[in-house]
């Protein structure tokens, strides 16, 4: 089988059939999304909006989306797709204005709304006397659970 004949005629086509699908295939629109190096060299995002599909490309690689240059000065990439040959500018940040968000001033130590997590040490007898009672309740379950258990039998 000649697999290089395969994207001229599809194998499940009816015979002499053109591959009428990919002749008539809208050309996609691809956008230059980002740049990124790594250990092995420099990455490039190319976005098609056609099919919502991103790709990260290297220079000289082949692929359905094969990079041939990069104007670093200009932002400016040269693609290859599909026999076409693209110059793709590095697409700009959108940044929509949204609505403020609410900035609320710290209470202060006098002033903590109630329901707060926030808890200041506003009277400190009052924390101490209630630590001390939940003290006095561990101490009391402690020897309720020490006087329910059998006493273990002395060993010789």
């Amino acid at each position: 089988m000649d697999f290089n004949t395969l994207v001229e005629r599809s194998p499940f086509a009816s015979p002499g059939a053109k591959n009428v699908e990919f002749e008539n295939a809208a050309p996609s629109q691809l956008e230059f999304r980002g740049i990124a190096a790594d250990d092995n060299g420099t990455l490039f995002s190319v976005y098609d909006l056609a099919y919502n599909r991103g790709y990260w490309v290297r220079e000289g690689g082949d692929g359905e989306i094969a990079v041939k240059t990069f104007n670093a000065a200009d932002n400016q990439l040269v693609v290859e797709q599909a026999g076409r040959t693209l110059t793709l500018s590095l697409k700009r940040a959108s940044i929509q204005a949204g609505a403020a968000a609410p900035v609320a001033a710290a209470p202060s130590p006098g002033n903590a709304p109630s329901g707060s997590n926030n808890r200041t040490a506003a009277n400190p007898a009052a924390d101490a006397q209630r630590l001390e009672a939940v003290a006095a309740e561990v101490r009391r379950r402690r020897s309720l659970r020490n006087a329910a258990q059998p006493a273990a039998p002395a060993t010789p």
